[in-house]
């Protein structure tokens, strides 16, 4: 293959289980970047979010985030496409999900807000590492009312995570979004639900990217395991899926790799485009 970009999604797929990125990883994008090969992370996560670990790669130009509702130049720190939720949206949905008693990330100017008194949601995460916690913890920027913080800035999300929910309440929730057609709904765990504009996707994002690079969609590879990946493993020339990626991931790839634990980006890249560590 002739490949001019790369689109990797974070968790799962280019991080392993622990979060970080392996050292095979790292050299085999370094590779593909020294080719002139652009390296564009393609997450569920703001900007501000990005773990280090991919920005230390290097020659990271361009990042898209919170699922495709915007794609910033890392460079100049300025958001070159976007594709957000309306302020009445925002507010109204932020407000519904209070309502069900589920901890609420709104994500909004490349961060992510959380209300104080919500966070003592977390002592109700079961079951789940610590090293999760204490990463969720860290990472959030916490409101007084986050309704009203919305509101008075005139915000319009990015995107919602919900993050570690029981799957009763995760179904229940899904559902009634699903009523209309005013969401995309997605997840990039089994244990989360993700609330995008409708028209919001990865791969919209991905080819509002590729038109302003000049880059043909047969001259991308993308890497993904969830169905936050699924319209960009589609729009991408060749898409890879992670072994240990959902099926309809794997299904809408055209090449499915090791998993995240086993280097299963450097398998492909080397197996499909000659590209080694």
């Amino acid at each position: 293959m002739n490949i001019k970009l790369i689109a990797l999604d974070m968790d799962g797929t280019s991080l392993k289980t622990d979060k970080t990125m392996s050292p095979k990883t790292t050299r085999v994008l370094r590779a593909a970047a020294q080719r002139g090969i652009h390296i564009v992370p393609a997450t569920g996560r703001v900007r501000n979010l990005i773990p280090d670990q991919i920005l230390e790669v290097g020659s990271i130009r361009y990042a898209i985030t919170a699922n495709g509702a915007t794609v910033v130049d890392l460079e100049n720190d300025t958001v070159i496409y976007e594709n957000l939720m309306t302020e009445e949206q925002s507010g109204r949905l932020v407000k519904y999900l209070m309502g069900c008693n589920v901890l609420v990330e709104a994500y909004t100017g490349g961060d992510s807000y959380v209300q104080k008194s919500q966070l003592d949601l977390v002592s109700t995460f079961k079951d789940y590492p610590q090293l999760y916690v204490d990463m969720f913890l860290k990472k959030q920027i916490a409101v007084d009312d986050l309704p009203e913080f919305l509101k008075k800035g005139k915000r319009r999300l990015e995107k919602i995570n919900v993050p570690f929910m029981e799957p009763e309440v995760r179904e229940k929730i899904w559902n009634k979004l699903s009523e209309t057609n005013e969401f995309a709904l997605t997840s990039s765990f089994n244990n989360n639900l993700e609330i995008n504009g409708a028209t919001t996707n990865k791969g919209d994002a991905l080819r509002h990217l590729c038109e302003r690079l000049g880059i043909k969609a047969e001259e991308v590879i993308a890497f993904g395991d969830e169905t936050n990946d699924l319209k960009m493993l589609a729009f991408a020339g060749c898409g890879v899926a992670m072994q240990n990626g959902c099926d309809a991931a794997k299904k809408a790839a055209d090449f499915v790799t090791l998993s995240n634990d086993e280097d299963g980006i450097p398998y492909a890249l080397e197996k499909l485009a000659g590209i080694k560590a």
